[in-house]
């Protein structure tokens, strides 16, 4: 607000966000090949909720290709939750049609097959140990994601403040 001159943060964070939408590139390439799609929430911890009870937490959901031992292209929406029409609506405007798509087993997930997609999906269970060996490429730009926020934010994020 004070570098640019404005007289409220309200006008600050307006052209913040309309820079951003600017910046991203309608027509980009989706990705392709193997893709490793998850969803996770990010925001401050809350006490006494587990797991996907979270509602104060933003919903997000993260595509990365995987080849070889150097992650690709990544690309994360923030969404209202994770049913499949969430899920299934992302994976179609973020993968190519036709490419290998590598998911936990969250029935969310289920109708990527019948939207042409090789979809294969891997049970993880309670361990995240196990989680972040199986789906190793999303897992680790989830963490570098909830690392930055921590380090810049302090970990103090909202989801209205996401953006979608």
């Amino acid at each position: 607000m004070r570098l640019l001159g404005l007289n409220s943060y309200q006008t600050a964070w307006t052209w913040l966000q309309k820079l951003r939408r600017a910046m991203v590139r309608p027509g980009r390439d989706k990705l392709g090949g193997t893709v490793e799609v998850d969803d996770s929430f990010v925001g401050a911890v809350e006490t006494g909720v587990a797991g996907r009870a979270s509602y104060a937490k933003a919903r997000i959901v993260v595509a990365v290709e995987v080849g070889g031992p150097k992650l690709g292209r990544v690309r994360l929406r923030q969404v209202p939750d994770f049913a499949a029409d969430s899920l299934v609506t992302f994976v179609e405007d973020s993968v190519e049609p036709g490419s290998a798509v590598h998911t936990d087993g969250w029935q969310g997930y289920v109708p990527l097959r019948d939207k042409g997609y090789r979809h294969r999906a891997t049970v993880i269970g309670r361990d995240p140990a196990q989680a972040s060996r199986l789906l190793h490429a999303v897992h680790r730009v989830v963490s570098l994601l909830k690392r930055w926020l921590v380090g810049t934010h302090h970990g103090r994020v909202e989801a209205k403040y996401i953006g979608s």
